[in-house]
């Protein structure tokens, strides 16, 4: 069985590349979705008729490392899958979920060969985050076999080069597509894999030991927040990233808005996108429905991930 591992810092994009990568698979194959916070959320969002395990509360590289383990070994024996496609949370680190998966390789038994290491990077963060969080933003940069790339819009060419350059500084030897990602078929995401290098063609040897995730950084979910306007929304959302409350890193969730219906929000330093729920274009190219979901039965629900959250002004900020 297949391992393959899509990851990326909070908010770089990893659930909108794997709708694109998921259709592009041949054979079985299973998603493990690993959420930090209490509520999930990536999961619902996941399209198409691919299985989705959902682990959330904590994080599959430290505390929910056992969990992590056992969904694999349940997964290999009930679907006996080509490939299993991990999304960790966005912090997450590559070189713990790539321990975790040879830990279920050894003691558990199960067989199974990590082959693609994916990372993707918010380019119009790079700079801060390397700031913020050092050693343990770059470990997911630096032990790719494929970089991706998203938010380009929003540098221009130069800064653009600059960016990618320092990238490269820190994993030359990893593939970085230095396009949009969200403009690609599935022949040329196919065409791009099969130039990926895989992991077992050259082993690293994993011994970094860090501080675990969980006591770095936290999470508040708000579920059914209740009806906001759009101007009540946008205002929420910039007060909660204003820094007033904590460093806010991203938001994420379902709302519902006077007169326009359920929206998917997503928010990082960078960008704020709310968008109708319904709506799954990108890029101007249409894809399937959510599976088995719809817009109107998915539960609204505010997700804010960040460090030295203040938790109860951010509810009441939300729910006011």
């Amino acid at each position: 069985m297949e391992i393959q591992i899509v990851s990326g810092f909070l908010g770089a994009g990893k659930t909108t590349f794997l709708n694109q990568y998921l259709p592009a698979l041949s054979g079985r194959t299973v998603v493990i979705e690993n959420e930090f916070g209490d509520v999930g959320l990536d999961g619902d969002l996941i399209q198409g008729d691919i299985p989705v395990k959902e682990l959330f509360a904590g994080c599959i590289c430290c505390s929910l490392a056992l969990d992590f383990r056992k969904g694999i070994k349940e997964i290999w024996e009930q679907f006996h899958p080509d490939r299993i496609v991990i999304e960790p949370s966005g912090v997450g680190r590559l070189t713990d979920i790539v321990k975790a998966c040879n830990r279920a390789k050894e003691k558990d038994g199960v067989d199974l060969r990590i082959t693609k290491l994916i990372a993707v990077v918010d380019l119009s963060l790079f700079e801060d985050y390397i700031d913020g969080f050092g050693a343990f933003y770059l470990d997911q940069i630096q032990h790719a076999r494929l970089l991706l790339l998203s938010n380009l819009e929003q540098l221009s060419q130069e800064e653009r080069t600059r960016q990618i350059a320092a990238i490269r500084g820190v994993n030359p030897e990893a593939l970085i597509y230095e396009g949009d990602f969200r403009q690609m078929d599935a022949d040329a995401l196919r065409a791009l894999m099969d130039m990926t290098a895989d992991y077992e063609d050259d082993p690293e040897e994993i011994s970094i030991e860090t501080v675990p995730a969980d006591k770095v950084f936290s999470s508040i979910a708000v579920c059914s927040p209740g009806e906001f306007t759009q101007e009540g929304l946008e205002e929420c959302l910039e007060r909660i990233m204003s820094g007033m409350y904590g460093k806010v890193l991203r938001i994420k969730g379902i709302v519902e808005v006077k007169g326009s219906g359920k929206m998917h929000v997503e928010v990082t330093p960078a960008s704020v996108r709310i968008e109708p729920l319904h709506d799954k274009s990108v890029a101007g190219m249409e894809l399937e429905p959510l599976h088995e979901k719809s817009a109107a039965g998915m539960e609204c629900r505010l997700i804010v991930i960040g460090c030295g959250l203040m938790e109860e002004a951010i509810h009441q900020m939300i729910c006011r």
